[in-house]
């Protein structure tokens, strides 16, 4: 288990990441930010590298049950609910998702297991809207499914960065349902479940 000073300096860490983006922040600036030496940081984490490996492996832990196969499939509302609960684990790591390519050049040993995830996600995501459609819930046709599986996947991996080209800052709550709507409105033309205030846990 992790010291208290270790996890102070993981969840500062995050949240300066998440503001600035990993690239504007440096091991002095986080040690500024908790009143540490910046020895007292190295003694916990050897560098950045490590600092943001510690979080992914967080990111990962937490993404980890989310995208185990169900005993059963999701309807279309269990399946929104569960990229709810994947989208607010995004947007508490919302880092990873800031200029990810510069990230996995930067962290190579980061780029097979973030793939990884992602790979997985959209399997996950595959079996539900295939589902959906026997389930005449979704009108969408088997040849638009993978169509569909990229632009979902567009809006999980890089609404964050819209948001900072148009110089919005959103809390984890508002990124997580901003999300959510963007999706709502990809699925909405092929809603056949005769009801217009699906997904009915998110906010009107």
């Amino acid at each position: 288990m992790a010291s208290k000073t270790a996890q102070r300096i993981l969840f500062t860490s995050l949240e300066l990441f998440n503001i600035h983006g990993e690239a504007a922040v440096t091991s002095v600036d986080i040690a500024m930010e908790l009143d540490i030496s910046p020895g007292n940081l190295y003694y916990h984490f050897k560098g950045k590298e490590v600092l943001v490996s510690a979080l992914f492996e967080l990111f990962s832990e937490q993404m980890k049950p989310l995208l185990a196969r169900p005993s059963q499939p999701l309807n279309l509302d269990e399946f929104l609910y569960a990229l709810h609960l994947q989208l607010e684990v995004a947007a508490t790591f919302r880092f990873l998702f800031r200029n990810p390519v510069d990230l996995l050049e930067k962290y190579p040993l980061l780029t097979k297991p973030f793939r990884h995830i992602l790979n997985g996600q959209q399997a996950r995501w595959r079996e539900s809207l295939e589902y959906a459609i026997e389930q005449g819930q979704l009108s969408l046709s088997r040849e638009a499914v993978s169509p569909m599986l990229h632009q979902l996947g567009l809006v999980f991996s890089q609404a964050a960065n819209y948001a900072l080209l148009k110089g919005e800052n959103l809390d984890n709550d508002e990124f997580a349902q901003h999300c959510l709507r963007s999706i709502v409105f990809l699925l909405h033309p092929y809603n056949q479940t005769e009801r217009h205030d699906w997904p009915s846990f998110l906010p009107g």
